[in-house]
C-alpha cells in the first residue's frame, strides 16, 4: 500500500514545519543567555550615569560594552554549528555593527542638547531592531522589543529626573527577562 501524492506532500510540509520550529527554539536558546549578559550590562551602565558625573560616563560604558561583547561572542559559539551549516553567521555582525554605526551617526549629526534624548535613545532602537526580529524571524523579539520601546517612553515623559535609573530597570530588567524567557522556550 502506497502513499498518495497529497499525503506525501503534507507529511512533507509536517516535517518542514518541525524543522523550523526546532531553529527557532534553538535561536531562543543561543540568543536568551547573550540577551541576559546585555540586561546586566544596560542596568550596570545606565547605574554608572547615574551615580558617575557625564564626563566618565563613556569610559563607563566602554568598559562594559567590551566585557559584553566578549561575553556574546562566548556564549555565541553554541550557535556557531547552526550558524556555520546556514551561511548567515556574519549577517548578524554585519547587522550589528551597521546598526551601531547607525546610532553612532545619528548622535553626531543630530547631536542631542540635552542629556535625556541621548540617554532614552538606545532603548528606543534596541525596541525598534528586536520589533524588526520579532516581525521577520522571531515572535518572542517583538514583545520584548514593544516593552523596551514603550517602557524608554514612559521613563523619558514621566521619569526624567530617574531617567538613568529607570532605564538601568526597565531597559537591564527587560533584556534579562526577555533573555529567560528565550531561554526557556
Amino acid at each position: 500500500m502506497g502513499i498518495s501524492k497529497t499525503e506525501a506532500a503534507s507529511a512533507l510540509a509536517d516535517i518542514e514545519s518541525t524543522t523550523g520550529r526546532g531553529r527557532l527554539l534553538k535561536t531562543y536558546q543561543v540568543g536568551g543567555p547573550i540577551l541576559m549578559v546585555w540586561g546586566v550590562v544596560w542596568a550596570a551602565g545606565y547605574t554608572a550615569m547615574g551615580v558617575l558625573p557625564p564626563e566618565r560616563w563613556g569610559l563607563a560604558w566602554l568598559i562594559l560594552d567590551a566585557m559584553g561583547i566578549a561575553a556574546s561572542l562566548l556564549l555565541g559559539r553554541r550557535g556557531d554549528k547552526a550558524a556555520a551549516k546556514t551561511g548567515q553567521g556574519w549577517k548578524v555582525g554585519a547587522a550589528i555593527v551597521a546598526i551601531m554605526a547607525f546610532m553612532a551617526a545619528t548622535y553626531v549629526v543630530f547631536r542631542p542638547t540635552s542629556v535625556e534624548p541621548a540617554i532614552v535613545y538606545p532603548g528606543l532602537m534596541t525596541g525598534l531592531v528586536y520589533a524588526g526580529a520579532g516581525i521577520a524571524f522571531a515572535p518572542r523579539y517583538l514583545w520584548i522589543g514593544a516593552a523596551i520601546f514603550v517602557a524608554s517612553l514612559v521613563g523619558f515623559f514621566f521619569f526624567q529626573p530617574w531617567l538613568a535609573f529607570w532605564m538601568a530597570a526597565v531597559g537591564g530588567g527587560g533584556l534579562f527577562v526577555g533573555g529567560l524567557w528565550l531561554r526557556r522556550a
